[in-house]
């Protein structure tokens, strides 16, 4: 566990949060630590928080119209609060700053550190973590996951990671390119024996069901079988080897969500043998 996850674990248990039901009541949260949370007009920046003598302000954007954006947005300055009130004063963060748990390069510990921290608190280990066990991965359930603790699909697909026990990753896609994706931890290790790899930056595949949601086909949103090359663009796998795809087309955005589930053991042992 992240020191910032450790940081809203122990804001859980000084609050003394028994039920996930009380996480919706975030801005008394905040007040609680000596916070008001505030809307108002705010040019360049999505969230602020000003500091001073242990104590603060938070005003959200009112141009923010998604609930759940909002309640990351609050929970993301209320972790600058916790995590960097000794080294600022003010922080003024912008929408790509605020980005629902998605890793950030270097350079961005702090931003990254604040996201990480919203993604624990909004989705803590204690609540959320038993929910994501013993269940078929998926975005219906993901989706089902987001409804009960209000954040967003993205925020939860990504902390969903954490916990499930099986090779799955997300996957986001903006205007038919890939934009990034991050796995569970079991499919993170075969990622790193470079048995399959995701090409970000790359066009969909136009065998994937994501590509054919950009290509304006209103397909039902249900998991669907597909070619591994549909995602993978190298790897020891059969070269007929299939994986489960569930994607959401978000039109708000022209982007697709997709998780990605390798159910079935797809290794091509013959070629494993060769190498040695």
């Amino acid at each position: 566990m992240s020191l910032a996850a450790q940081s809203a674990d122990h804001l859980i248990d000084r609050l003394g949060i028994t039920k996930r039901s009380d996480l919706l009541l975030l801005e008394e949260i905040a007040w609680t630590r000596g916070i008001l949370v505030k809307e108002g007009l705010l040019e360049g920046s999505e969230a602020r928080l000003v500091m001073a003598k242990g104590r603060g302000i938070i005003t959200i954007s009112s141009s923010i119209q998604d609930l759940r954006r909002k309640r990351f947005s609050i929970a993301h300055e209320l972790g600058h609060f916790e995590l960097h009130r000794a080294q600022r004063g003010l922080s003024l963060c912008l929408s790509e700053d605020i980005r629902d748990g998605v890793s950030r390069t270097a350079g961005q510990d702090l931003e990254q550190e604040a996201n990480e921290f919203a993604s624990a608190l909004l989705l803590p280990y204690r609540f959320f973590a038993p929910l994501c066990k013993n269940q078929e991965p998926s975005l219906d359930y993901i989706a089902h996951l987001a409804n009960d603790f209000s954040t967003s699909l993205t925020a939860t697909a990504l902390r969903y990671l954490n916990f499930c026990e099986e090779p799955v990753a997300i996957v986001y896609s903006h205007d038919n390119r890939i934009q990034w994706f991050q796995g569970s931890k079991d499919f993170e290790t075969t990622r790193e024996d470079l048995e399959f790899f995701i090409d970000v930056r790359a066009r969909l595949d136009r065998s994937s069901v994501a590509a054919t949601m950009f290509q304006g086909r209103n397909l039902p949103s249900k998991m669907s079988r597909v070619l591994a090359s549909s995602w993978f663009t190298s790897g020891r796998y059969e070269q007929n080897a299939t994986i489960l795809e569930h994607s959401y087309f978000m039109p708000t955005y022209n982007a697709t969500l997709t998780l990605l589930w390798i159910d079935e053991d797809i290794e091509n042992e013959d070629e494993e043998l060769t190498e040695d």
